[in-house]
């Protein structure tokens, strides 16, 4: 094949298209595939990804990394940028679409370094009671003495999501740290993203039972509304709880 022709198709390869058309269950072509919330994860994403970036840190070590879209898309200038979860499937993918990564299916008490940072985003909601204690205990003696801790998760804001076992207040998740002792200290506490009336009535008329539609300046549009006027949050409404939590002793 000639090489600039080669060249084109392996480019194309940052995702594989190929599946993005499709036969539905009855047979019904669909030329495209969406994501409803796909503003509002696109903006914790991006606020998470900023903050990581300018925290300067040569290692970061995401737990339930999924298909490694966080930590694959932090630069290289990060050395060191490993990912693990309980997922085959989805390690899978991340290993596919990040060579640059490195990836485990793991849980993290059979990681053995320590990382300057440590991040899981919208994971803990998925631990059952019983065992976020040790989860806890685990993940700090991962971190050294001058380690961050980022933990992200839906608030009470949101009615609770049937695969999760609760949403968050800040005094519910300090409580389950100190109930799994752990010496920590809480850095700064962020609520992320909140709606509002017309981005409700913007996800319903682009994607709904008879059709999904995307007009790229009115997309662009909402987007930089989100960013702009909607994703720094209260209390009170922010769909999603960031805490940034350093390690305040030595574990024992």
């Amino acid at each position: 094949m000639n090489q600039s022709k080669f060249d084109i198709q392996n480019s194309q390869y940052n995702f594989p298209y190929h599946y993005i058309p499709e036969f539905d269950n009855e047979g019904r072509i669909k030329l495209t595939r969406s994501l409803k919330w796909g503003l509002e994860y696109l903006c914790y994403q991006k606020h998470l990804h900023e903050n990581v970036i300018d925290m300067e840190p040569v290692s970061v070590l995401e737990i339930g990394c999924g298909d490694g879209f966080f930590i694959g898309n932090l630069p290289d200038s990060i050395t060191k940028k490993v990912g693990i979860d309980l997922s085959s499937e989805a390690i899978n993918f991340a290993k596919a679409f990040h060579p640059n990564c490195v990836f485990y299916t793991k849980n993290i008490s059979e990681i053995n370094d320590e990382f300057e940072v440590i991040i899981a985003i919208e994971v803990i909601e998925h631990i059952p009671e019983n065992i976020l204690n040790s989860f806890f205990q685990d993940t700090f003696e991962r971190m050294s003495n001058n380690s961050t801790l980022i933990i992200s998760v839906p608030t009470t804001v949101l009615p609770l999501n049937s695969k999760h076992y609760r949403h968050y207040t800040k005094e519910i998740l300090v409580e389950q740290l100190k109930k799994s002792g752990v010496s920590f200290k809480i850095k700064k506490i962020e609520y992320i993203y909140k709606d509002s009336f017309f981005i409700k009535i913007y996800r319903r008329l682009i994607d709904n039972k008879l059709f999904s539609l995307e007009i790229k300046p009115i997309t662009n549009f909402f987007w930089r509304s989100v960013w702009k006027k909607h994703r720094i949050a209260s209390k009170n409404n922010g769909h999603h709880l960031i805490a940034y939590i350093e390690k305040t002793a030595v574990f024992k």
